[in-house]
């Protein structure tokens, strides 16, 4: 009786999960064939290269607001001189997220990003010592 039970209950589920896996096979295969149809649109276009080199792109995820990634570096900057891993931990505190290595890695890139922004205008500077490259506020 026991079995009967757990055997209908998989057999439901996997019924759902199934359903599910049509349902992103059909749309797998709508998005090739929008992807077909483009790559014929850019040969008419006179496209010589193979569409496939095209890279895809994956949507931009957003973490800061307009300029507060660069008033954040400066903020901790005015502390003193830090490295830009320092500085990335520091961001990642004062924003109080629980930071994953996906995450950390995605926020020191982009704080070094913007260090090399603030240096190009001339308001930071990096000043190398024993300890390595350390940032401070020109």
């Amino acid at each position: 009786m026991g079995q009967s039970i757990v055997i209908h209950g998989l057999i439901k589920k996997r019924a759902e999960i199934a359903g599910l896996h049509k349902a992103a096979q059909k749309a797998a295969d709508t998005i090739k064939d929008d992807l077909a149809a483009i790559d014929r649109a850019l040969a008419l276009c006179g496209y010589q290269d193979d569409p496939k080199g095209i890279a895809p792109r994956g949507k931009y995820k957003q973490l800061f607001g307009r300029n507060e990634l660069k008033l954040l570096t400066r903020e901790r900057l005015r502390e003193g001189p830090a490295d830009d891993e320092t500085i990335a931990a520091w961001i990642i505190e004062r924003k109080g997220w629980d930071a994953d290595d996906t995450l950390r890695a995605d926020v020191l890139k982009r704080a070094r990003d913007a260090l090399q922004r603030e240096q190009k205008v001339g308001r930071v500077v990096q000043d190398f010592g024993p300890d390595g490259c350390l940032w401070r506020l020109a």
